[in-house]
């Protein structure tokens, strides 16, 4: 028992640094178009953001329709993070982390909504209701 045992650590060694050497060159280079479907950062001077536009019409609908479960109907009293408030308040014995009052740039909201929200399906906004 005790040499299968080495045995098979042994061989798991093997196993572990001759893989990359056999994977050298596996697989194809990525598509220009493969590389657009994951290239969907957002920096905070804008570049990287996607066409779209939208409304406070429209956005009230969106954020009825997928965010109030969580969040509350105002962005207040859901059960996850409230989104509103807390401005002034970082420096302070007990912070409020909320949109306004700790996420700098509005592409960054952007970016986070758009890759993480709803929660029940994530990515499903458009870039209109982002």
């Amino acid at each position: 028992m005790f040499s299968t045992r080495r045995a098979c650590i042994a061989g798991a060694f093997a196993l572990a640094f001759a893989s990359p050497v056999l994977a050298y060159e596996f697989g194809r280079p990525a598509t220009p178009d493969e590389i657009a479907l994951w290239d969907i950062d957002v920096r905070p001077d804008g570049k990287g953001l996607p066409p779209g536009s939208g409304t406070v019409e429209r956005g009230k609908q969106v954020f009825a329709e997928n965010c109030t479960a969580c969040h509350g109907d105002n962005g207040v009293g859901g059960i996850k993070d409230r989104l509103v408030g807390g401005q002034g308040t970082l420096t302070s014995s007990a912070p409020v982390k909320t949109v306004g009052s700790y996420w700098p740039y509005a592409t960054t909201l952007f970016d986070y909504i758009h890759r993480a929200m709803p929660y029940r399906a994530p990515g499903s906004l458009s870039n209109d209701d982002t």
